[in-house]
């Protein structure tokens, strides 16, 4: 995607965060494919053999300082939670602070986002002072700078502070400029989802009622139609785990393949409705909707969000783009669901958690407001 500007609001500071000193590579994506050999989250040692083989070739050839890294040598740890892509962390034995992530693309990936695009957004974002950066790229994944800290947790995202810092960093995200496509997307996804989920469960022995939810996209297009919201830059996917902990307890967002322009609701129903998740739980597919954030916690986020410019008017106002626009959440990711059930290696329930998110879009939880 070409350049990319901020323009952030003066009582919004990018995070400032230290990360490795990686020296800088060259842009041109290395042809070297990486087999992903993973069954989800299970692995023998074989496999991960085979897989510290590969990744060493992609590291010599694309991580400065990498240069003859062995399988003796290297350090992989697999970073569970993930639902499109397969992550890892990179270092050497000797020098366990100077790490990498690898990031290996999912299986039928491209069937939600162009990756050639998303790859585009990341070099775009890795500019600006968002606390990311490109390390290296090879045919079917990419190396990218570690940040310090840790990732969030479901717990993290409630807390009342660091909620804030998440609307800031939404807002200050929300600025950018990328030179993509500026149409919104997400009724236009919708629609293309469930053709193709139609197309997948054709002959699938798993069925689900695919004359409903042609009615219920036809509901949601006349509920959205309803409230007026600005078209920004999105994340798309902020939940938990797409959120870094700094060392010093600041926000950076992370991992950007289903960034691109939407409706500003969009980001933030997508984000109120990820308080109702816990990938790490017991059931990591099935939402629990009581925990959506109530009145109380959207006006404290959507006033930071505002920052200086809140009013009890506008801060209304934007929780009700987010309330409305949550339901465009829950079908998106149901339809997405219901497509990964039928291609993913990922050890999740796709389809449970498509079933849980159509339901939550039937009661139109978002819309029945606690105090």
């Amino acid at each position: 995607m070409g350049n990319a500007n901020t323009k952030p609001d003066a009582d919004v500071q990018a995070p400032s965060t230290t990360t490795t000193s990686l020296a800088s590579i060259n842009d041109t994506p290395l042809l070297v494919h990486v087999p992903l050999h993973l069954d989800g989250d299970t692995h023998d040692a074989a496999e991960m053999t085979r897989l510290a083989e590969d990744v060493c070739v992609a590291l010599r050839a694309k991580v400065a300082g990498y240069e003859d890294i062995t399988t003796n040598e290297l350090v992989l740890t697999h970073l569970t939670g993930a639902m499109t892509n397969v992550i890892f962390t990179c270092h050497k034995k000797s020098a366990p602070e100077d790490k990498v992530l690898l990031r290996l693309y999912g299986a039928g990936t491209e069937a939600f986002f162009s990756r050639q695009e998303e790859i585009l957004v990341f070099k775009e974002l890795s500019l600006l002072n968002l606390g990311i950066g490109l390390v290296g790229e090879f045919h079917n994944g990419r190396f990218e700078r570690m940040i310090d800290g840790r990732t969030a947790t479901a717990a993290d995202i409630r807390v009342p502070d660091f909620s804030e810092k998440i609307a800031k960093r939404m807002a200050l995200f929300h600025t950018t400029q990328v030179d993509i496509d500026r149409q919104p997307r997400i009724l236009r996804s919708i629609r293309k989802f469930y053709k193709d989920a139609c197309a997948a469960y054709a002959t699938s022995e798993r069925k689900f009622d695919m004359e409903t939810m042609a009615r219920d996209i036809e509901a949601l297009e006349e509920l959205v139609a309803t409230v007026d919201s600005p078209v920004v830059f999105c994340h798309n996917d902020l939940q938990y785990g797409n959120i870094m902990v700094t060392d010093d307890n600041d926000a950076v967002l992370i991992d950007f393949e289903y960034s691109h322009y939407n409706p500003r609701g969009y980001d933030l129903g997508n984000h109120f409705s990820e308080w109702c998740y816990n990938y790490h739980g017991d059931s990591p597919h099935w939402g629990d909707f009581a925990k959506y954030p109530t009145v109380a916690e959207q006006r404290t986020y959507c006033a930071a969000y505002l920052g200086e410019n809140a009013t009890d008017d506008k801060i209304d106002a934007l929780r009700r783009e987010a309330n409305v626009y949550a339901n465009a959440t829950h079908l998106f990711w149901s339809l997405w669901g219901f497509i990964q059930a039928t291609q993913s290696t990922i050890d999740f329930d796709y389809f449970g958690y498509a079933t849980c998110r159509w339901e939550a879009f039937t009661s139109r939880v978002s819309l029945q407001e606690s105090p």
